[in-house]
Parts: C-alpha cells; structure tokens; sequence
C-alpha cells in the first residue's frame, strides 16, 4: 500500500459536504482524477462524487436550488469502476491518506488535460453571446500564440488539417507543382498537398532524428517542387536551418507542420518560426488543445490577410458578402480559442509534465531486453514530448500492445508509413527507415496521470512480454 500525506493533497482532492456544485466540478477537473473525496466538516469520510454526478445535477438545475457536492455524493465503494485511489481512514473514520496501489481505471494513450481555467473561458465566452468566429478569444488566441512561437500573425483555423490546406491555397500551390513530404507523418500532410492538386513527393526520414534531412530534401528537388513540408514528428525538430538556407537558396517555400512540436526549438528559434508559412493543431491529443483547432502562422502581413480572406469564404474583410474569389470555411470559434487561451497561459506547465512522465519511463523501462528510446537530438535541437514513444522489438509489438489492453492500459503503435498504404500507392517510395520506425514504435500513454506508480505498472506489463531488465 502507498500512502500520501493527506496534507500534501487534501485541497485537491477533497470537498466538504456544504461545498458548491462548482467548487466539486473545479476541484474534480484540477486534480485530473475526476472526482472527489466528499468528508463532514470534521474531515470524516462520507463518499466520493465524481464528474458524471456533478454534471448531471448541474444540468437538472442543482446549482440554482442550492444543491451541494455532499447532496450528490454517493457511498464509497459504490463506484462500478475503480476511480484509481483509495482512502486510508484513521480509527473515527477520518481521510489521512491515499491509497494508489490498488485497480485502475482505464489509462488512454493520451487525454486533454483541462482545469478549472479552460471551464471559466468557456463559459465565460458562451456568457458573451459571441460562440461563432468572431470575438475577443479569437483575436487573443492569434496574437498570443504567435508571439509564442516568436511569429508576427496568427490566423485559427478550424482544424490542423485545414490550417496545412490553407497554407497551400495562400501561397497558389496547386496543379502541376510538388511537395515535398516526410513518408513517416500523420496523413492529414499528404491528403492535404492532394487536395490543393499538387502532387506529394515522399521522402524517407532520418534514421535519428525521425525528420527530414535537408540532404534527403536537396535530392529530392526537381523543376517542379514548390515547397518543402517539414513535419516535427513526435516533438522532434527537423534540421530547420539548414532546410531554411535551401529553401532560400532554391526559391521554394517552406511549410511547417507543427502540429506535435508546440514549443520544440532548432538553434534557440521556435519552430515555427523558419517557414512561408506554419501550421499547428489544437486536436484534443495535443500538447495544447481546443477540442478541435489549428492555427497558420506567418511573419508576412499579406499573407496573413490572404489567408484570413480565403478562411472566410474569399471575401474581402472591407466589402461584406464580395467575393473576389473561391474561398474556405476554416473558422475556428470564439468558443474554442476561450479554451485555446487557457491552455497557452498553462503551456509551459504542460510542457513540462509530459517531460517529466518521459522521464519516468526513461527510468524504468530502459534495460528491458529490446526496448528503446529516440536517439538523443545534438545540442542544436530542443525537442518537446509529445507523446512518450519508444521501439520494441517488431515481432512482439502486438503482443505487448494486448498485454497492456489487457492491463487496462493503452499502448498505440507509431503511424503507418505512407508508401505502405494503398490511398498513396502512386507516390509510393522505398523508405527504410520510415517503414522501421512505423514497424517498431509505441506511443506510451502521456498524461498527469502517469505518475511513478503507473510506470511502474506499465514496466511490470513490458517485462512479462518481453523480459526482465538485465
């Protein structure tokens, strides 16, 4: 049994029975656990109330008539799933500690972490009335985000994908013209270059970085490329510089897909920042989140008015319902950037957990018999942890994938490589170390629920698939 000190904890996860209904919703979001213990005001233990009561009463109107967390508390040990802690009771039935060592609930690959600050935005921007594409949350979400990632214009989009779409339109790359794309990389980066009518040109990645080399790019040019994709797979920066320089040197644009590296670096620049244009989502899986989401980012001003321009269905922003031509909807809502605010004010704090969490797994998994973990980047790259990854030996990756289903535990395998997949036959290349990496990579799960308790268990699963440390 682990106990914790019931004084380190106690704020955060527990209420008393006269607490408001939003005091248990706030409390249940910022411990990341869901719930709360519910005590008497002497600190003895009366039950737990969880997220899905809390709601519930909320929805029914609870907080208007003066519903409390203690009213929609139920018994503990009620629960049909096991909530992950259990309460350690003094001798008059008192909460002094907590218990983790107990069944677990179900750990995804990944979830968003949200808090009391991203509930107050949202609601405070359904309280505006302005829920649609306009409003003060989009216009802060822009600037505050592109002055993070050191870029002068923000435009949101409503989705990642859509933002690497407009990015193309902007800058007139269409039929006749290609782009060069990392074969190892989520599809939305190829079906994208497809839609705008450009033809992709798959490149095999780096066997260290997992990006492209600017010498893989250099050989992959022809008269008709008209732009580079580079995708900072996982958190880890392609050669950004050098990839810069030669776009420069050739007269070809430079579109960053950002959408796993927010906050990453190459030369002390944010990435991001090297490009025409950049693109990042805000999917629910990313390291910052706003449900679904994206945003371009450029240091050009009429760029940026482009782009705000065919997001908007081509119309110029000076002369309402003229459209000068074919444009997009690829609007984000004022809703979402309320909770895209709340996430840039705590990114850093995420940043830092998800390292904190690789780390734990760096400790425990590294000398189990086949596992390891991305090579170490030179002093150059400053890579984020998107999701944790790490290779295990190709022929047991599925059997440790259902040994960790089985253990209630998410494990995912990396992204296919493009060439392997029939939608992308055509372009299809010999890429060795794309097809290694994808054969081989897990993504571990990635959140402020894994502690070292959780490691731990996670390292128990690995080694009875494939073997104790040595």
């Amino acid at each position: 049994m682990i106990d914790i000190d019931v004084s380190a904890q106690t704020a955060a996860m527990t209420c008393t029975q006269g607490d408001v209904l939003f005091a248990g919703l706030e409390k249940a979001l910022d411990n990341g656990r869901g719930f709360v213990f519910v005590t008497d005001a002497g600190g003895k233990l009366l039950g737990y109330a969880d997220l899905t009561m809390m709601r519930e009463a909320f929805m029914k109107g609870g907080h208007l008539s003066g519903q409390t967390v203690g009213d929609v508390a139920a018994p503990w040990g009620s629960a049909k799933e096991p909530l992950g802690v259990e309460p350690v009771l003094d001798g008059e039935g008192r909460l002094s500690g907590i218990d983790e060592s107990g069944p677990q609930p179900f750990l995804p690959v990944s979830e968003p972490d949200l808090t009391h600050r991203e509930m107050r935005n949202a609601f405070d921007a359904f309280l505006s009335t302005w829920i649609s594409s306009t409003g003060d949350y989009i216009r802060r979400f822009e600037r505050e985000f592109a002055e993070k990632m050191g870029m002068a214009h923000g435009v949101a989009t409503s989705n990642g994908t859509v933002s690497l779409h407009l990015a193309m339109a902007t800058l007139g790359i269409g039929e006749g013209d290609e782009v060069i794309v990392p074969d190892l990389t989520f599809a939305a980066s190829i079906n994208t270059v497809m839609h705008v009518g450009a033809r992709p040109v798959l490149v095999d990645v780096d066997r260290d970085t997992w990006c492209l080399s600017a010498e893989a790019v250099e050989r992959a040019i022809t008269p008709r490329t008209r732009a580079i994709m580079p995708v900072h797979v996982f958190g880890r920066p392609s050669q950004m510089t050098e990839i810069f320089e030669l776009a420069q040197a050739r007269g070809l644009y430079i579109i960053e897909d950002c959408a796993e590296a927010h906050g990453a670096k190459y030369d002390g620049q944010p990435i991001g920042s090297f490009s025409d244009i950049s693109s990042f989502s805000f999917f629910a899986n990313k390291i910052i989140t706003t449900g679904e989401g994206g945003i371009c980012l450029t240091n050009d001003a009429d760029i940026a008015t482009r782009m705000r321009m065919l997001r908007d269905h081509g119309m110029r922003p000076e002369r309402r319902y003229w459209h000068e031509e074919p444009g997009f909807n690829f609007r984000m809502t004022n809703m979402q950037a309320a909770i895209g605010c709340a996430q840039i004010e705590r990114m850093d704090e995420l940043l830092a957990m998800r390292a904190a969490v690789y780390d734990r797994y760096v400790e425990a998994l590294s000398g189990i018999p086949g596992v390891s973990f991305p090579p170490p980047m030179d002093q150059r790259a400053q890579p984020v942890t998107w999701f944790a990854c790490a290779q295990v030996p190709e022929d047991k990756r599925a059997d440790l994938i259902a040994a960790c289903k089985a253990a209630n535990i998410d494990l995912r395998p990396f992204f296919h490589g493009l060439s392997s997949m029939p939608a992308y036959r055509q372009y299809a290349r010999k890429c060795p170390n794309s097809t290694w990496l994808s054969r081989t990579g897990v993504n571990l799960p990635t959140s402020r629920r894994v502690d070292d308790a959780m490691v731990a268990r996670i390292a128990g699963v690995f080694e009875s698939v494939l073997g104790k440390k040595a």
